[in-house]
């Protein structure tokens, strides 16, 4: 694990709320998008090695966006039933 992706994780682990101000504080600590920081965060927690150090980041990140997806796909699918 490097020390970038190190540096995310432990953001992450202090920052576990996504709102406004956590994407403003993601620009500014690392210099990237917040789209940007989701897909890294969302690739580091598939790792193993992830997983054995940041193991409650890793299971929250993972649950949320498979909740994300949850709600995309219910949204989806009324609008094509109503």
């Amino acid at each position: 694990m490097t020390g970038d992706e190190r540096a995310i994780l432990a953001f992450e682990e202090r920052h576990p709320a996504n709102d406004r101000g956590k994407e403003a504080a993601v620009h500014e600590a690392f210099g990237i998008s917040w789209v940007r920081y989701r897909r890294v965060l969302l690739r580091l927690v598939q790792r193993q090695d992830v997983l054995k150090e940041f193991a409650i980041v890793s299971h929250r990140v993972a649950h949320s966006a498979e909740a994300g997806l949850r709600a995309r796909a219910a949204r989806s699918f009324s609008t094509l039933a109503g």
